[in-house]
């Protein structure tokens, strides 16, 4: 996972929690490897390697823009999550006037509205039924459905386009809110 990470972000210890601190460091002082997220202030996590569900939670601070999803492990490292056709994400905006929310992939968004701001988002991965799922995990409230065939297994990626933090929580069974169809 930390291979892949852009040097703007640290990672906590225990490789849950992902840090883009406010620095002004120039990108010449960057050390960038073929692996690392190079345009996108990103990580990849471990890969989901073996066909079934998958359900895992983040938390993100309220005022974060981040992107958060799916990609494959060849997925640019020189392009935005969501902007390609090899990963899927949700992607949070602040504008002066409202928070915006895009479910991007090869840079394509539906018109979705969100009226609550989700600060624990729920992601669920069905590799047989080709879905992968977002939720406002504190209101059980369904946000958007990607219908897709995966070619290939796929990493959750995450995201910070400004300063501010995410924390991973996996491990979890997923409500039965998500996994029915």
């Amino acid at each position: 996972m930390e291979d892949t990470a852009h040097p703007s972000l640290s990672l906590s210890a225990d490789g849950l929690t992902m840090f883009y601190l406010d620095e002004d460091l120039p990108i010449s002082h960057m050390t960038f490897s073929d692996n690392t997220f190079n345009r996108c202030v990103a990580v990849l996590g471990d890969l989901v390697p073996i066909r079934g569900q998958y359900y895992w939670e983040i938390e993100v601070d309220e005022s974060a823009e981040f992107r958060v999803g799916v990609a494959y492990e060849d997925t640019q490292r020189n392009s935005y999550l969501g902007g390609n056709n090899t990963s899927w994400c949700m992607r949070h905006i602040l504008t002066p006037s409202r928070h915006k929310y895009e479910f991007l992939h090869n840079g394509w968004t539906p018109d979705i509205r969100i009226t609550v701001q989700p600060l624990r988002i729920g992601v669920f991965l069905d590799y047989g039924r080709g879905i992968l799922s977002f939720y406002n995990a504190a209101l059980r409230q369904h946000l958007y459905t990607f219908s897709c065939h995966f070619l290939h297994y796929v990493h959750p990626c995450f995201a910070l386009d400004n300063p501010g933090a995410l924390t991973l929580r996996t491990g979890m069974t997923a409500p039965a809110y998500v996994t029915q169809p």
